[in-house]
């Protein structure tokens, strides 16, 4: 540009402003350039641009010196070669280029910091807002959705204890029936074997049974001379003393001709009742003895004879059978 860019009054060369805007957008420019990859974040966060304080520029109304006139007209050919215009430069990607209007009229926007913080505090105040509505959305959906499933939740899990529930008593009360035909199977296991062994025992307890009979038959014969302190009275009492005084008048009219016959007969018969009296008494003295030898001779051959069956038995079986049925398994 030439002369007749700059502003001539009474002999002062007064510098455009256009000249000093555009100069302020190169540095501006330059500080982008450096400040970019910290500012890069900030766009995104931050859904305003925030612009670049400037000073506004300060016109010297001194007037130059004459012999500076010229080089001074040298420079801002210089500048304005290498200088890009302000309208074709931008800060960044889908932002207005920094070109301050107020400098051309002469007054700047002076931006505070509590404004840019409060700025900022109420953008980032209207992103929290815009995320805590679908969280809160989200939180009620929530639930709503818990309180829906809850019920049937519930009422699924109550079904399902009490169908464990039954089949808990179900498994009890056929291991108790199992438990009662494993014990009912021992059992008749057991009475298998003991029927299996008594059987040739069967055999010898019948001549001991008549033996018996016998012996108590002869026992019996001897009663009358057992001492009786209690007996029954069938019928009436009177009638039974006349039946008695009967038969005491009997037996004394037979003892009479017993005594008023042959003594000698009568001795020998009192000696032989005596014999016998006493070979009564050695007889049932030596009884009991008799008896219990009986009766141990009849076990130890009851005993014998089990004993041979089982062994019998056993051989039979094997031993692998025999320690299974006595040594059963739990």
């Amino acid at each position: 540009m030439g002369p007749a860019a700059l502003g001539i009054s009474n002999g002062k060369i007064v510098p455009s402003r256009y000249m000093q805007a555009a100069e302020k957008s190169s540095l501006s420019k330059s500080n982008s350039h450096n400040n970019d990859s910290g500012s890069s974040q900030q766009k995104f966060l931050s859904p305003k641009p925030v612009r670049a304080k400037c000073a506004p520029a300060q016109c010297s109304m001194v007037p130059p010196a004459h012999g500076t006139s010229k080089a001074t007209h040298r420079d801002e050919s210089s500048v304005l070669q290498n200088m890009v215009l302000q309208s074709t430069f931008s800060d960044g990607h889908n932002f207005r280029p920094d070109f301050d209007i107020s400098a051309i009229g002469g007054k700047t926007v002076h931006q505070s910091s509590e404004e840019t913080k409060r700025s900022q505090e109420d953008d980032d105040k209207k992103c929290i807002e815009m995320q805590a509505w679908p969280l809160a959305f989200l939180t009620a959906k929530m639930a709503h959705n818990m309180a829906k499933l809850k019920p049937e939740a519930e009422a699924r899990l109550l079904h399902m204890m009490e169908e464990e529930a039954a089949l808990h008593s179900e498994v009890m009360e056929k291991k108790r029936q199992y438990l009662l035909m494993e014990k009912r199977r021992l059992a008749n296991e057991l009475l298998d074997l003991q029927i299996s062994d008594l059987t040739p025992a069967s055999e010898a307890v019948k001549p001991f049974t008549e033996s018996y009979r016998t012996l108590a038959s002869a026992v019996d014969t001897t009663r009358h001379v057992l001492p009786v302190r209690n007996f029954h009275i069938a019928g009436d009492g009177r009638e039974f003393l006349g039946k008695a005084e009967a038969c005491l008048k009997e037996s004394e009219v037979l003892l009479k001709d017993l005594t008023e016959g042959d003594h000698e007969d009568n001795r020998v018969a009192l000696e032989s009742l005596q014999g016998i009296k006493r070979d009564s008494k050695d007889m049932l003295q030596q009884l009991p003895g008799l008896l219990s030898e009986l009766l141990e001779l009849s076990s130890l051959h009851s005993r014998r004879g089990v004993l041979v069956q089982q062994a019998e038995e056993e051989e039979k079986m094997g031993s692998a059978r025999v320690l299974e049925l006595y040594c059963p398994k739990r």
